[in-house]
C-alpha cells in the first residue's frame, strides 16, 4: 500500500503543470476488471488525455485448480495511469499505460477428507491456501469510446488487455494436515500443477470497465 501511494503522489507531482495549463479536466467513476473506483481526467489537446484511476474488488469468486475446488481473492487495489489519443477528434480513441495491483491472486481450499494435493490423497482435514505472485506493474494497451474532456456528463468505455507475466504459485497448509509427513514436497508439487492450469491465461488481465464522468473544467 506504501508503494501505491507514493506512486500516486509521483503522477500528482508530475501532471501538476499541465494540468495548470490543460483545457479540460474531469473526475469520473468507473466499475468493471480495474474495480469500483474513481478516476481524473487531464486534456493536455483536442487528441492528447491523461487519465489515472483507483479502484478496489470487494469481492471474492470460487474456480478450480487442478481438478480442485477454490476460493479465490482478486488483486486488490488496482491502479492505472496512461494515455488516451483520440481518433480523428471523434469520441473513439486508443489508449496505453500502466496497471498496478496492490496484492497477489490468493487461494483457499477447506477441506475435511479426500484431498489431493500432489500425487497423493489425504483424508486429513485442514485448509489450503495458495499465493499467485506476478509482478506488481504491468503495461496494457486498449481502446475506448467517449470524450473525457468534451463539456457536460457523459459516459465512457474501455476495453483492453494488461500483460501481467507469468504466475509463480506459493502453497502452504495449516490444520492436522500440517503434520503429516511428506506433504511438503507434494505442496510443491501441487504448485507446479496450479501453474501449469493457469499460468496461460494469467498472464493477460482483461480491462472491461464502464464509467460516467463530470467536468471540472471544459476546454474542448
Amino acid at each position: 500500500m506504501k508503494k501505491v501511494r507514493w506512486i500516486f503522489l509521483s503522477l500528482l507531482l508530475v501532471s501538476a503543470p499541465s494540468a495548470l495549463a490543460a483545457q479540460g479536466i474531469t473526475v469520473g467513476a468507473r466499475a468493471g476488471t480495474l474495480g469500483l473506483g474513481g478516476e481524473v481526467a487531464v486534456g493536455l489537446s483536442d487528441v492528447i488525455v491523461l487519465r489515472g484511476g483507483y479502484g478496489v474488488i470487494p469481492y471474492d469468486y470460487d474456480s478450480e485448480f487442478d481438478g480442485q475446488e477454490y476460493t479465490v481473492s482478486l488483486p486488490s487495489p488496482i491502479w492505472s495511469a496512461g494515455m488516451d489519443i483520440y481518433l480523428g477528434g471523434g469520441p473513439f480513441r486508443i489508449m496505453g499505460g500502466v496497471m498496478g495491483r496492490g496484492e497477489h491472486f490468493r487461494l483457499r481450499s477447506d477441506f475435511t477428507e479426500n484431498q489431493e494435493i500432489g500425487d497423493v490423497v489425504y483424508d486429513v482435514p485442514g485448509t489450503l491456501k495458495g499465493t499467485l505472485v506476478q509482478d506488481g506493474i504491468a503495461p496494457f494497451a486498449g481502446i475506448g469510446f467517449g470524450k473525457h474532456t468534451e463539456g457536460g456528463f457523459g459516459f465512457f468505455v474501455d476495453i483492453g488487455a494488461a500483460f501481467s507475466g507469468a504466475a509463480d504459485v506459493e502453497l502452504s497448509v495449516s490444520g492436522p494436515i500440517a503434520s503429516v509427513p511428506g506433504i511438503e514436497q507434494e505442496l510443491l508439487k501441487e504448485a507446479q500443477n496450479i501453474e501449469d492450469d493457469a499460468g496461460d491465461y494469467l498472464k493477460i488481465w482483461p480491462i472491461v470497465s464502464i464509467g460516467i464522468k463530470l467536468p471540472l473544467s471544459t476546454g474542448y
